[in-house]
């Protein structure tokens, strides 16, 4: 019986130590949004990276899992998934989630439209007189809604983009980078050449994560998170890795 109970107990610490040494892990669940996070382009992975280095610098594994965007931000509130990202912060958001402080990107929202296209605006009414596009769970959409603007809603991203050649809406609110990307990945060059965007900015911000609050451990989680992050930062490891990126376009 002592020999049983000495071997239990051998076990026990023996799985304690493995797990120690194991470390922690968290799923999160992202989509495809080019050239942030993508499953589909390993060049396509700059917050993938930075978010993986960062919580790897607090001896933390990242696992990710790639859903329609609307599917990985329910999975996270339901709390099936602990965490979420790029999201851009809203009231609404900051009630239902946990979301850490330090950005994860810093990014800024223009107008694309066609060349064709007089497309000018200063101020909101000025968008009044356009037919404008969204996307399907994009925080711009309750953004202008509340603004008196009733977007042309589409469930992707590229396909707002196909509408906008097609000349279905005039102009599509989307991120500068990733607007870019989608133009150029999605048509020939003969196309690309036919699109641009206003120079104003209609939204700039920081991108963060959105962590269940179904989770205990969220907010540890999303305090290392910034840890890592900043320590990234400082290193000069943030900045590196988005120039690797940039450079294989």
């Amino acid at each position: 019986m002592k020999k049983s109970g000495s071997l239990l107990i051998s076990f026990l610490l023996l799985v304690l130590s493995f797990n120690t040494l194991a470390g922690e892990k968290v799923v999160l669940a992202i989509g495809e949004w080019a050239p942030y996070v993508s499953q589909i382009n390993y060049r396509d992975k700059i917050l993938e990276v930075i978010v993986k280095e960062a919580f790897r610098h607090q001896g933390i594994e990242v696992e990710y899992r790639y859903f329609p965007w609307k599917r990985s931000f329910e999975q996270v509130r339901s709390g099936l998934l602990i965490g979420t990202f790029p999201w851009w912060v809203d009231k609404k958001r900051q009630q239902d989630f946990i979301i850490n402080k330090e950005p994860l990107f810093v990014a800024k929202e223009v107008f694309f439209h066609l060349k064709s296209t007089d497309f000018k605006w200063e101020n909101i009414d000025d968008l009044k007189k356009y037919k404008i596009g969204g996307t399907l769970s994009f925080e711009h959409i309750a953004r202008f809604k509340k603004q008196g603007i009733d977007l042309d809603i589409a469930i992707k991203e590229e396909l707002s983009f196909k509408k906008l050649l097609a000349g279905r809406i005039d102009a599509l609110p989307a991120d500068f980078i990733v607007g870019y990307a989608t133009i150029n990945r999605l048509f020939s060059p003969a196309k690309v050449s036919l699109f641009t965007n206003h120079p104003k900015v209609s939204k700039q911000a920081g991108m963060f994560m959105l962590l269940s609050r179904e989770f205990v451990n969220a907010q540890e989680t999303a305090d290392k998170l910034d840890l890592g992050l900043k320590a990234l930062k400082k290193s000069g490891r943030y900045d590196e890795i988005i120039f690797e990126f940039m450079e294989m376009k």
